[in-house]
């Protein structure tokens, strides 16, 4: 497994976990990547092991809203170049208008947030530019799950009100098309 964060924050998690006194399992590489700095993350995880003719599962959650439009496509490009069989799963986050009412000002406040801590939200995006992203990158099939689809899925028959209506939207993109 590889995770894949900014140095910073990849940095932070080592110290936290030397702190700890935790050790990195061998089966985890945390690799720092700089996204926006044109880095590769393909090209780090390979350098850490990964091999790309294996089909493999790529996971970008909570991502997606703090990187460019440009980072998200070579990213996305990146993950599509993988074997034949790899799947790509992203999360992104739509324009705050196109959240229910009641949810607008919690996203504002998680917007505020986010760039006052120094992470600005760089990227939102409609069901259909997330899903463009993803063919635009090369993926064969592409189809989109909002936090609706997730919620009567999974959520409908919960009685705690626990949902992610109104949080992010996923994409599932698979290279060649299976």
């Amino acid at each position: 497994m590889f995770e894949v964060d900014a140095p910073a924050t990849q940095a932070w998690k080592r110290e936290r976990l030397d702190d700890l006194g935790l050790l990195v399992p061998e089966r985890l590489r945390l690799v720092p990547v700089d996204f926006e700095a044109g880095e590769s993350w393909l090209d780090k995880v390979v350098a850490a092991g990964l091999d790309p003719a294996i089909p493999t599962v790529v996971s970008m959650l909570g991502v997606t809203m703090y990187l460019t439009r440009e980072a998200i496509s070579a990213t996305l490009r990146a993950a599509a170049s993988l074997a034949a069989g790899s799947v790509m799963v992203f999360s992104y986050s739509r324009p705050i208008e196109m959240a229910p009412p009641e949810i607008r000002p919690i996203l504002e406040g998680a917007a505020k947030g986010a760039a006052a801590s120094g992470h600005p939200w760089l990227s939102l995006l409609t069901p259909d530019e997330a899903a463009s992203l993803a063919r635009d990158a090369g993926f064969g099939d592409v189809h989109t799950e909002t936090s609706a689809d997730l919620h009567n899925r999974y959520f409908a028959d919960r009685h705690d009100g626990l949902s992610p209506i109104g949080g992010e939207d996923l994409v599932i993109a698979t290279v060649g098309g299976g």
